[in-house]
Parts: C-alpha cells; structure tokens; sequence
C-alpha cells in the first residue's frame, strides 16, 4: 500500500448554511434564499463542483511537471446536472448528478496530442474526478488549448 494521507473537516450547522473548519482554513456553505438559506454563501453542489476544477488544477499542476508539459494556465468551466424531485423525496429519482460535463482551457505550447495525453493522466488520478466517475456518475472531460487573445 501507499501513504495513506487522512482528510478531516468539521462544520456547524446553524440554519442552511454550514461554516466549516479544514485546518486553518474556513468555507461558508449556505442555500440560495429560494431553497430556504439566506444566500450568504456558496451551495453545496457548487461547492462540489468546485472541488472537482480544484482538484483536476492540482493534479494537472503535479502531472504536467512529471511530463514536462508546458502548462502556463489553465481555467475551467464545469456544469453538473440533477433532478431536484430526488433530494425532495421522490426515491424514485437520483438524489445526485446525473451528469457532469468538464472544459478546461489550457495555456501552452503543447500540441492537441499531448493535451489529451495530460486529460488522461489526470482522469486516472484525481481523487474527486475518479469519485464521480467510479460511483457511476456519467462525467465527461474535454480539455482544449485556449485561444490566444489579444
């Protein structure tokens, strides 16, 4: 086996919205006002998504150096679909995306070929990404070089 590295959070509800301690570092979770929250911070499902485009960051950041990729920046965009009637107690429905879709832009010299090589690497192994895709969740990752603007 590996290291195996432990990951500890705890929060305090008061409300919707949940205030959580990771260390020495604080996030706010809270749901807009017309789920019931008072909208003083970012939702779960975003925050999750989120999580995702900073992970696949991090692993694109470890992995480009170990290929000697030129990664000079990289940005994303992630959308994830869900119907609400799962989470609203309708057992009949999937209470979790039923979809999620990735686009990452990346800043480089590199060529589509090996743009695609680093996706794949890092398919492989991000913790979140894998997380989705191996529990079933239809996820889709294209990655793309940006356009240069001037």
């Amino acid at each position: 086996m590996g290291q195996i590295m432990n990951v500890k959070v705890e929060g305090k509800g008061t409300g919707m919205r949940t205030d959580a301690v990771a260390g020495k570092h604080t996030i706010a979770i809270d749901e807009p006002e017309s789920f019931g929250g008072k909208d003083s911070a970012i939702d779960p499902l975003s925050a999750f998504l989120a999580s995702l485009i900073a992970c696949e960051n991090v692993m694109a950041q470890l992995i480009s150096n170990e290929m000697k990729f030129d990664l000079q920046g990289i940005s994303f965009e992630v959308d994830g679909s869900l119907d609400l009637a799962g989470l609203m107690g309708d057992l009949s429905v999937k209470p979790y995306f039923q979809n999620v879709i990735v686009k990452a832009y990346l800043e480089t010299s590199e060529s589509e070929e090996r743009i695609l090589e680093l996706q794949k690497a890092v398919d492989k192994r991000c913790p979140v990404f894998r997380t989705l895709k191996d529990a079933g969740i239809p996820i889709e990752n294209h990655w793309v070089k940006a356009e240069v603007t001037v």
